[in-house]
C-alpha cells in the first residue's frame, strides 16, 4: 500500500539531505576551529606549548587546588652553549637539537604535566604534585634521553642546565615561580652547567 506519494518522498529526502549537509558543515567548522586553536597554542618547531599557552594553562592549574592538592614543581631548562651549536654546525642542526630535547621532554613527563618552549633554547615544565627531588629525577631522565639521541653530522647533543622551584598552593603567580626557577638556573650555570639547582624556598 502506498502511504506517501512520490512528491512527499522526494521532499522528505531533500529535507534529510539538507539536515545532513548542515550537520557535516557544522562538524567541519568545529574541527577547523579546534585545529586552529591547537596551532595557535603550539610552538612551530618543537610542537610543545608556546609561551603564551603555557602561561595560561599553568595559571589555571595553579588556581585549581584540586590538582595534586595545589603542590608541585616548575622546571626551567636551558640548553648549554647553544649559540656555539648554531655557530659550529648551523641553524638546521640547532633546530634538530631543540626538537630532540622537546621529544625527550615529551617522552619523560606525564600527559598531565605541561611542557612548553619558553623562548629560544629555554623550556619550561610544570609538574603538579612533584617534589623538588622528583623534579630533579625527571630532569636527569630528560638529559639521559637527550644524550642517547643519535648525533647529527657529527654533532653531539648539547648538555642542559635546570633550575627548579616548588610551590605548595600559596601562590598562583606563574611568573614568580619562573623567576624563582630562573635564579636557580643561573646558579646551575655559574657552577659549571650540565646540572640541576633548586630554589632556596618554596612559593
Amino acid at each position: 500500500t502506498t502511504v506517501f506519494g512520490s512528491a512527499v518522498t522526494t521532499l522528505v529526502t531533500m529535507v534529510l539531505l539538507v539536515v545532513v549537509s548542515f550537520s557535516m558543515a557544522a562538524l567541519s567548522n568545529e574541527q577547523q576551529t579546534r585545529a586552529l586553536r591547537m596551532v595557535a597554542s603550539r610552538d612551530d618547531l618543537t610542537g610543545l606549548l608556546n609561551r603564551k599557552a603555557f602561561l595560561n594553562l599553568a595559571a589555571e592549574q595553579l588556581a585549581d587546588l584540586s590538582i595534586a592538592k595545589g603542590t608541585g614543581a616548575l622546571v626551567l631548562a636551558d640548553l648549554d652553549h647553544f649559540k656555539a651549536v648554531n655557530d659550529t654546525y648551523g641553524h638546521a642542526a640547532g633546530d634538530v637539537a631543540l626538537q630532540t630535547f622537546a621529544d625527550a621532554c615529551a617522552a619523560t613527563v606525564r600527559s598531565t604535566d605541561l611542557v612548553g618552549r619558553y623562548g629560544g633554547e629555554e623550556f619550561v615544565i610544570l609538574i603538579p604534585g612533584a617534589s623538588a627531588e622528583r623534579a630533579e629525577i625527571i630532569a636527569k631522565s630528560i638529559s639521559r634521553r637527550l644524550a642517547a639521541a643519535a648525533t647529527v653530522d657529527g654533532m653531539d647533543m648539547p648538555t642542559v642546565s635546570y633550575g627548579i622551584s616548588t610551590y605548595d598552593g600559596a601562590t598562583t603567580d606563574v611568573e614568580r615561580l619562573i623567576a624563582s626557577a630562573d635564579a636557580a638556573l643561573y646558579r646551575a650555570k655559574s657552577l659549571g652547567r650540565n646540572r640541576t639547582a633548586r630554589s632556596d624556598r618554596m612559593l
